[in-house]
């Protein structure tokens, strides 16, 4: 018979193998990411005009996704892109608001059913829309990754900028700063070197496919951890050639529903 005594002497018990387990886990990850990015490493090709995948996760919000967040991508000075959107199991006009643009390389994808998230508000935020996001690297076939939430914006020169600044400087992974909503209508810059936690924005990124192996796990919740924060983390610790730029590369906006999606 469980009492209120015993869930808390479990559940203490429990967080405190989270946290012996944890470190382990970490440093066997490391080790084999190295080995898997070396390989990689050996078998890519540079090109001078490469193909750009834009990933966007998205759950039933089609206006601010084909009012705000696609036309930003569309009007990149940069044009060699790919579009690939995964909805996690949307169920409403998303894919029809999409088509109205009338381009092909935009993508939809519409996974059958939707990820299993944690219950828990803040948990549920620390890996919401991990499981289309992973659909979304599977899917692309790009040398370049640019992840992109479906309410935020890029600005005009993003791809450009990033790309221009990776390649110029034989970075596999590069991030910029974003002009972040903290309150309605208030903004701040976000974004500085080296990189951590607090210093790094999901939308500010682009990183090379030879890093796509790495993906969004949907565990991360269980040691506090956002998943996009554990990718970009792994990337260092595989030993990634990172580079930071101080240039806005995108508007950030304030979350709303967050804990519906």
């Amino acid at each position: 018979m469980k009492t209120w005594e015993n869930v808390k002497f479990y559940s203490k018990m429990y967080a405190r193998r989270i946290r012996y387990v944890y470190p382990i886990k970490n440093r066997l990850e490391s080790k084999r990411n190295k080995k898997i990015l070396e390989e990689k490493r050996l078998k890519s090709k540079n090109t001078n005009e490469p193909l750009v995948s834009v990933l966007i996760p998205t759950y039933n919000r089609p206006e601010l996704l084909t009012e705000r967040t696609v036309p930003s991508v569309l009007r990149q000075s940069y044009q060699n892109f790919e579009l690939i959107i995964v909805g996690d199991h949307c169920t409403n006009d998303t894919e029809e608001k999409l088509k109205k643009f009338h381009d092909e390389r935009i993508k939809f994808f519409n996974l059958p059913e939707r990820g299993k998230y944690p219950e828990n508000p803040h948990e549920r935020w620390l890996v919401a829309g991990s499981v289309p996001a992973n659909k979304a690297i599977e899917l692309s076939s790009g040398e370049w990754l640019a992840p992109l939430d479906d309410d935020d914006e890029f600005s005009d020169d993003h791809i450009e900028t990033l790309l221009k600044f990776a390649m110029d400087n034989d970075y596999e992974m590069v991030y910029g700063k974003v002009r972040m909503e903290t309150e309605p209508d208030k903004w701040e810059e976000l974004g500085s070197y080296p990189l951590e936690g607090s210093c790094i924005s999901h939308m500010s990124v682009l990183y090379s496919s030879k890093l796509k192996f790495l993906k969004y796990d949907l565990n991360s919740w269980k040691y506090i951890e956002p998943t996009d924060l554990k990718m970009w983390r792994q990337m260092k610790e595989a030993g990634a050639r990172i580079g930071f730029i101080d240039r806005i590369v995108g508007n950030h906006y304030l979350e709303k529903n967050q804990e519906n999606k």
